[in-house]
C-alpha cells in the first residue's frame, strides 16, 4: 500500500478478534482495502448486515480473500446489503512459495447463481499455473488435478533444505530454459466453462485462518499420549469457519481431555 502513496492502518490483535469492534474502525479509518480470511470476513459479514449497522457506509473498494478456501454462496448476505461492485470482492488463491498471491479472480452476484463453490481465477502476470496429473501431463476439462505453479514470482526453494526443495520444486516440462515448478499439493478442477476451481488438498494438509496445518503432526502428537491407543484429527466446519477436532480411542476410560487438549 505505502508504494502507491497508501495508508497502512495497523489493526491492534483484540480489536481483529472482535468483528463489531474491527467494523468500526474499518468506517472510521475509511478503510478502502480489505484482506481477510474467508472465516474472519464471516463474522465480520454479520455485524456489517445486521440491521443496527443499515446506515453504516464503509469505504471499502475491495475485499480480498485469501489463506483459505473461499465459498461464494456464503456471501449473499453481503451481496443483498451492498451489492457486488462497491466493494468489488476477490477471491486470491496463494501459496506462502510465492510471497504470496498466486491468483485473482473477481466474485460477482452471477458466482451464486452457479456450482462452482471456490473459483480462484487467473494468474497474477508474473507467475503461470498448470493443472496436471501424476505423470505432469495436463488435465483435460472436467478432471482434476494437482496445481503446479512457476515463472519469476516462484521462490528458488527452501533454505538449508535440499531434500525438501527437490521433492517439491521439480523441473518445469514445459520450459527449454531449466526452469522450475512448484508442487503446491492443492487439488483444483477445469471445469468445463473454463473456472478453476479449488477441491481441497492431495494429502493430509489443511488450512484454518491462513495457517498450514498438517493433521498427522497432531495425531501423533497425540498418539504419544500414554492414556491414548489410536487418535484422529479433523478439520470441520464450525460457528466460525474451520475448526479441529481430535477423537481418541483411550486404553482405558483415564484419558484426560484438558490433558490432550494441551
Amino acid at each position: 500500500a505505502l508504494l502507491y502513496g497508501g495508508r497502512l492502518v495497523i489493526v491492534p490483535q483484540a480489536t481483529s478478534r472482535a468483528p463489531e469492534e474491527f467494523f468500526q474502525l474499518l468506517c472510521e479509518q475509511g478503510v478502502t482495502v480489505l484482506n481477510q480470511t474467508p472465516s474472519a470476513f464471516k463474522q465480520l459479514m454479520q455485524v456489517a448486515c445486521a440491521p443496527a449497522n443499515a446506515a453504516a457506509k464503509p469505504a471499502l473498494r475491495y475485499v480480498v480473500f485469501g489463506g483459505e478456501a473461499l465459498d461464494v454462496h456464503s456471501l449473499r448476505p453481503w451481496f443483498e446489503r451492498f451489492g457486488d461492485q462497491q466493494p468489488q470482492l476477490i477471491n486470491m488463491y496463494g501459496i506462502t512459495e510465492t510471497t504470496v498471491h498466486v491468483t485473482y479472480r473477481p466474485v460477482s452476484l452471477k458466482d451464486l447463481a452457479g456450482d462452482a463453490a471456490s473459483p480462484i481465477g487467473e494468474p497474477i502476470p508474473d507467475l503461470s499455473w498448470y493443472l496436471l496429473d501424476a505423470d505432469l501431463n495436463p488435465v483435460p476439462k472436467g478432471a482434476i488435478g494437482e496445481l503446479y505453479v512457476g515463472q519469476a514470482g516462484l521462490a528458488r526453494g527452501y533454505l538449508k533444505r535440499a531434500d525438501l526443495t527437490a521433492t517439491r520444486f521439480v523441473p518445469d516440462p514445459f520450459s527449454a530454459r531449466g526452469e522450475r515448478l512448484y508442487r503446491t499439493g492443492d487439488l483444483a478442477r477445469y471445469r468445463q466453462d473454463g473456472i478453476v476451481e479449488y477441491v481441497g488438498r492431495i494429502d493430509h494438509q489443511v488450512k484454518i485462518r491462513g495457517f498450514r496445518i498438517e493433521l498427522g503432526e497432531i495425531e501423533a502428537r497425540l498418539a504419544q499420549q500414554a492414556a491414548v491407543r489410536e487418535a484422529l484429527v479433523l478439520a470441520v466446519d464450525g460457528p466460525s469457519g474451520q475448526q479441529l477436532v481430535g477423537y481418541v480411542l483411550p486404553h482405558d476410560n483415564a484419558a484426560d481431555p484438558t490433558a490432550l487438549r494441551e
